[in-house]
């Protein structure tokens, strides 16, 4: 074993990992990827602007995309939610056409296109029977909604008592994250 020099050394917390805090961001599209065995694209995502823009640009972000992404399903009973979607990444962009480039199956246009996302904090169950804390997006919105304060951050979301939370998609804040702790949505 090596001596160190401990006064050269800042002392970190997990790994110097600060977690984003909860509310609305305007965030980039960096990565889309289409799961057509169960009709959905997931959308993966960088802040964008203000004080946090780049917080997943580092290695951590980049090898744990689970950790911020949101599903764009294309079944038939989500077809509303998904027009909606397509809808706030078009005005977020003027002179994009998302339902063109979505029916022409030109996800790479996607990419690098702006949104307003709103990520809340959740419970839920993980895999040690503890209750674990993440983000999840639980508003994709036009990115002008979010610099014009229209959207305000939501109550933490608690864990259902008797009820299992879904491990495996957003922000783990505390925790290992774990992306094959769950089932995806959608399946």
């Amino acid at each position: 074993m090596r001596s160190v020099d401990w006064n050269n050394v800042t002392a970190t917390n997990d790994g110097g990992f600060t977690p984003l805090p909860a509310g609305p961001y305007v965030a980039r599209l960096v990565e889309m990827k289409d799961n057509e065995a169960k009709e959905y694209v997931e959308a993966i995502y960088d802040i964008a602007e203000g004080e946090h823009a780049g917080y997943y640009s580092d290695d951590w972000g980049k090898s744990h995309p689970y950790a911020h992404h949101f599903f764009m399903s294309y079944k038939d009973s989500a077809l509303g939610m998904l027009k909606g979607r397509l809808e706030a990444i078009q005005s977020s962009n003027p002179g994009f056409d998302s339902a063109a480039a979505w029916n022409a199956g030109r996800l790479d246009m996607f990419v690098g296109r702006l949104v307003g996302i709103n990520l809340q904090e959740e419970e839920y169950e993980r895999n040690d029977g503890e209750t674990g804390t993440r983000l999840n997006v639980c508003q994709v919105i036009d990115a002008q909604s979010v610099r014009d304060g229209k959207v305000k951050p939501r109550d933490k979301k608690p864990l259902k008592k008797g009820g299992a939370g879904r491990p495996g998609g957003g922000q783990v804040v505390g925790t290992n994250p774990n992306p094959y702790g769950g089932p995806i949505p959608f399946d």
